[in-house]
């Protein structure tokens, strides 16, 4: 499963000799398709170091082509229907492989770090979530990661969130997840509450969802943490006596699904209804309110690269050498503009968002007003 732990942990690296090298494959369904991911490789590796501007040699392309092929063979048959990210770079000991949803597509970018769009992109479009089902005796706590469903040890008031896995949840076997919940541990309805906010603590990624009743989700929604209620997507009606956890996912999921779209929809319509200089879309006008530190939201496209410069003295992007005022003897090619906007807008505390239809091409919400565009607005 995904986190944004997985994404931060890509972002601590950096390398330029050699490059990192970033793979994503779609796995095919059935086994006998395994045969034809070594060709998709070779090609989406020579189309990368073309990208490279040179700095990507035949020799370290084969030797990159040597390793995939090594992960592929010690894993591949084991993502069949999904698809995967593969990171590698010998000096930084990178050397990581992160099963995917399938409908990322496929790309090979050599950059001096890991190149994380797509991982931005699954982690919005198919969140791991919390589902609390709720009664007014008794509450079953859930967590919810691609297909699998997972439980977490009882908390006492007070207590630390333990279990088997370093999160506290304890994952489920598909027929276990067709049992009845009533195996699973369950608490009263403030001490649910109390559970979700020590799990909210230690682990803030992800919706959540209630079920239960209609007439007792509002009364415990309101015992909720205020960063908890934040995340609430959404809810749905579920019976105890009959649900299972499998069922539980299947009934979450298209609320989760519902509150992205929604989030996504309400992004679009902020940056159209902003006022003049608090809302600049286009690759130039971004690019500037990213140099400046002044982006609150990127909305960002899912597909696509866009070639340019970014300075190693004081890390401005751009589009040519020349557009910095280090020199032009201080920019390096980057192999996608929009991947190194949207690192530096998390660097900054920013978020990022993939959106699609975005205005311009890339557009952003601003921290503040940009002076000069909203005079010349005025």
């Amino acid at each position: 499963m995904l986190r944004h732990a997985d994404v931060g942990k890509l972002l601590t690296v950096d390398s330029e000799d050699p490059l990192v090298l970033s793979l994503y494959l779609e796995m095919p369904q059935y086994l006998p398709g395994l045969r034809e991911v070594p060709d998709r490789v070779r090609r989406l590796l020579a189309t990368a170091a073309d990208a490279s501007a040179g700095q990507v040699s035949p020799p370290v392309m084969a030797a990159a082509e040597r390793e995939v092929r090594k992960v592929l063979e010690g894993g591949a048959r084991y993502w069949l229907g999904h698809g995967a990210g593969i990171f590698l770079c010998g000096p930084a000991s990178l050397a990581e492989r992160i099963l995917l949803p399938a409908g990322l597509g496929e790309r090979a970018v050599f950059a001096a770090r890991p190149h994380v769009r797509p991982l931005l992109t699954a982690l919005q479009r198919w969140p791991g979530y919390q589902v609390a089902l709720v009664t007014r005796q008794h509450a079953w706590l859930f967590t919810v990661a691609g297909e699998q469903v997972g439980v977490p040890g009882q908390l006492p008031s007070g207590a630390r969130l333990r279990g088997p896995d370093p999160d506290g949840w304890q994952w489920l076997g598909s027929s276990r997840a067709s049992e009845p919940i009533g195996r699973f541990p369950c608490s009263d309805l403030r001490d649910a509450a109390v559970l979700l906010g020590a799990i909210g603590r230690s682990n803030d990624e992800g919706p959540l969802v209630l079920a239960g009743h209609p007439g007792t989700i509002p009364e415990f929604l309101a015992m909720l943490p205020g960063s908890l209620r934040d995340r609430f997507a959404g809810s749905f009606a579920a019976d105890p006596a009959v649900i299972t956890p499998a069922r539980i996912r299947e009934l979450a999921g298209p609320v989760v699904r519902q509150a992205m779209d929604r989030s996504a929809q309400e992004l679009l319509t902020r940056i159209r209804d902003e006022r003049p200089g608090t809302a600049p879309a286009g690759l130039t006008d971004c690019l500037a309110a990213v140099n400046q530190g002044a982006v609150a939201t990127l909305a960002v496209p899912g597909r696509g690269t866009v070639p340019g410069h970014a300075c190693r003295q004081c890390g401005a992007l751009g589009t040519a050498k020349t557009g910095c005022i280090c020199g032009p003897g201080a920019a390096h090619p980057v192999p996608d503009l929009i991947e190194e906007m949207a690192v530096a807008v998390i660097h900054a505390g920013g978020t990022v968002q993939t959106v699609d239809d975005v205005p311009g091409g890339i557009a952003a919400c601003l921290r503040f007003p940009d002076a000069d565009r909203t005079r010349s607005a005025a």
